[in-house]
């Protein structure tokens, strides 16, 4: 059986691990960057310490399996980031990040070749996704996102945007069959020292409002 709850502060571990065991098209995320915990405080702390909302999580069995984060603020994220920076640095000069040298030639091309955004007027809320291999196909991902969208709903957000790329065929169709839109979609040379080739970058975008 699949049981949704909200998702905890203490659940920055485990959420952590599956982002970065999946991070890389459903791959680990160590072929880009090899130092789990940077990847952990830039990508999953945040929306669990403040500027998050409508967080889930799904277990099995009382393990998690998947998880669903975001904010219905994007400028709350920023400042998240400014505010945190000089602790991450901090800790980063401190050997607190193994792998931090091979990590930063990510994040100087994501610098680079940044993604793009829908209208934060019209969708103001970002999300992410992540499951476990052995939790798809069972309906995970359709119950976090019905559990997240409603969530903002009763918020009143307008709509809701998210980023991926075609190489997440079957995360695209579950977006597709819960109403999401292709807002712009562009070919980015982001990936390519790690896939040999440019992969298009998606945004994708839903109305909350009907």
């Amino acid at each position: 059986m699949v049981s949704i709850r909200p998702a905890r502060v203490s659940d920055l571990e485990a959420l952590g691990q599956i982002a970065y065991a999946t991070g890389f098209f459903g791959d680990s995320a160590a072929v880009y960057f090899p130092s789990p915990p940077l990847f952990r405080d830039l990508w999953i702390k945040p929306y669990l310490n403040g500027i998050g909302a409508c967080n889930f999580v799904a277990e099995i069995e009382g393990k998690i399996v998947g998880y669903i984060i975001g904010t219905p603020d994007v400028g709350a994220y920023r400042r998240y980031f400014l505010r945190s920076a000089l602790e991450i640095l901090g800790k980063a000069l401190t050997g607190g990040y193994p792998g931090l040298l091979k990590s930063a030639l990510y994040l100087l091309r994501a610098a680079r070749y940044g993604s793009r955004q829908a209208p934060i007027e019209r969708y103001p809320a970002h999300l992410h996704i992540n499951l476990l291999p052995q939790s798809r196909g069972l309906g995970v991902g359709q119950k976090l996102m019905a559990a997240h969208l409603d969530c903002l709903r009763a918020r009143g957000i307008p709509g809701v945007q998210l980023s991926t790329t075609q190489e997440n065929t079957a995360a695209l169709g579950l977006y597709q069959k819960l109403g999401f839109e292709v807002y712009a979609a562009w070919k980015s040379p982001l990936w390519k020292p790690w896939l040999g080739r440019e992969a298009t970058h998606v945004i994708m975008v839903k109305d909350l409002r009907a």
